[in-house]
C-alpha cells in the first residue's frame, strides 16, 4: 500500500494496532491479483467476489465512522449505495486508510457499537483483523490462486486472537466455527481458518 499507514505509535494505543495496516496490505494484495473473469465466482463466504469486496470496504468505512463516533443506524445511511464504484482497488486502499487512522486515534477502552452490539475498541480490533485476513484467503479460494496468505501476518493474527476465540465465536459471526479437526502441527494458516469456520 505504498508504506504503513500508522506513522506513530502513542502509549494510549490499542495493542497490536499496527496489524491493522498489514492486514489491509494483504486484503489489497489479493484484491490487485484478482483475475478479470472472476469478479462473478462464488467464495466460501457464499456470495460473489465483489459482493465480499464490497463487504469488507463496507466495513472498513462503517468502522471508521463507529470509532469517530457516528451511531451505528447512521453510519449504515451514510454507507447506502454502491462502495467499490469504478475503481474497486481504489476503494479497498482508502478504505483501508480511513479504518486504521480511526483505529490510531481510538482509546483502548472505546465502546463500539458494532453490528452485533457493543464492544470494546480491542475487541472491534480483533474482528476487523480477522474479516480483512479471512476473506482475503475466501478471494484467493474463489478466483483458484495460490492461496498462501502471508505467515508473518497469520501468525500474528492469530496469536492475538486465540485468547479471545471464544468470545469471538458466541458472536456467531463465524459460520460453523472450529472443526476440530486439525492435526496438531496444522500450520498457523490452517489453524486461523478453522477456527473461523473454512475448511482449507
Amino acid at each position: 500500500m505504498g508504506g504503513p499507514i500508522i506513522s506513530c505509535r502513542h502509549g494510549d494505543s490499542l495493542p497490536n494496532v499496527e496489524l491493522i495496516d498489514a492486514a489491509s496490505a494483504e486484503f489489497e494484495r489479493v484484491v490487485r491479483e484478482l483475475p478479470a473473469d472472476s469478479w462473478d465466482r462464488p467464495t466460501p463466504s457464499d456470495i460473489s467476489v465483489r459482493e465480499l469486496v464490497e463487504h469488507v470496504v463496507f466495513g472498513n468505512r462503517f468502522t471508521a465512522l463507529l470509532l469517530a463516533g457516528v451511531g451505528r443506524d447512521e453510519a449504515r445511511t451514510m454507507l447506502t449505495g454502491n462502495q467499490l464504484g469504478d475503481d474497486p482497488v481504489a476503494a479497498v486502499v482508502e478504505s483501508a486508510r480511513a479504518q486504521a487512522r480511526a483505529f490510531e486515534s481510538a482509546p483502548p477502552g472505546r465502546t463500539v457499537p458494532g453490528p452485533t452490539g457493543n464492544s470494546s475498541a480491542a475487541a472491534y480490533l480483533r474482528f476487523r483483523l480477522v474479516d480483512l485476513v479471512v476473506h482475503a484467503w475466501d478471494l484467493l479460494r474463489a478466483a483458484g490462486l495460490d492461496e498462501t496468505l502471508d505467515p508473518g501476518i497469520v501468525v500474528d493474527v492469530l496469536d492475538m486472537v486465540t485468547p479471545h476465540l471464544d468470545e469471538m465465536l458466541a458472536s456467531g459471526a463465524y459460520g460453523a466455527g472450529p472443526s476440530g479437526t486439525p492435526p496438531v502441527d496444522a500450520s498457523a494458516q490452517s489453524q486461523l481458518l478453522d477456527s473461523f469456520g473454512r475448511r482449507p
